[in-house]
C-alpha cells in the first residue's frame, strides 16, 4: 500500500473553513438529514442517504470542534451521552443484530459521530459496513419521515 499525505487544503478544513457540518447545523438541509434529536451539546439526524434504515448522525453544535480533546471533559461526556441517546433510541426501535458507532472526521473534520444500527440482513455481517451502503442512494422520503416521527416519540420533551 502506498502512503500519502493529507489534502493540501487539510489545515483549513480542521480549523472550520467551509464546514459543511457546521453549515448543516446552523441550515439543517432535509435533502441530507432530518433532526431527530437536541441534545445536550449536539444534534442527531436521521439520514435520507444510503440504504440502511435508521442510520444517524450525531453533530456537536456549539461552534467547530474537530476532535472531542478539543473540549471540556466535562463537554465530551455530554457529546458522548448524545451520541449513545440517539443509539439507544435506534436500537429500541429497530433491534438489530448489532450498533456500530465510529467518530472519523477523516473527510470533515467537524467533531460527529456515525450511529449504525447493523440489520439482521445485512451486507457484511461481522465486518465493517461499506461506505456506499451509508452514502449512494436515497430512502423514499415518506419513510424516512415516519422513522424520524418514531425517533422523536423515543426522547423526552425538552425544555426551549
Amino acid at each position: 500500500m502506498e502512503w500519502t499525505t493529507w489534502p493540501d487544503d487539510w489545515a483549513d478544513k480542521k480549523s472550520g473553513r467551509d464546514c459543511v457540518l457546521c453549515t448543516f447545523v446552523r441550515e439543517e438541509d432535509p435533502a441530507w438529514g432530518l433532526r431527530i434529536y437536541t441534545g445536550q451539546v449536539a444534534n442527531g439526524y436521521l439520514s435520507v442517504r444510503g440504504q440502511i434504515p435508521g442510520y444517524c448522525w450525531v453533530i456537536w453544535r456549539d461552534g467547530h470542534v474537530c476532535e472531542p480533546t478539543e473540549v471540556a471533559p466535562a463537554d465530551a461526556q455530554r457529546f458522548f451521552e448524545d451520541l449513545m441517546a440517539v443509539g439507544r433510541a435506534v436500537e429500541g426501535l429497530l433491534a438489530p443484530a448489532k450498533m456500530n458507532y465510529s467518530v472519523l472526521g477523516n473527510s470533515v473534520p467537524h467533531l460527529h459521530g456515525h450511529v449504525v444500527p447493523r440489520p439482521h440482513r445485512d451486507p457484511a455481517p461481522g465486518g465493517p459496513i461499506p461506505w456506499a451502503h451509508l452514502d449512494d442512494g436515497r430512502q423514499p422520503v415518506a419513510e424516512v419521515e415516519r422513522m424520524a416521527a418514531r425517533l422523536r416519540s423515543c426522547f423526552p420533551a425538552r425544555e426551549p
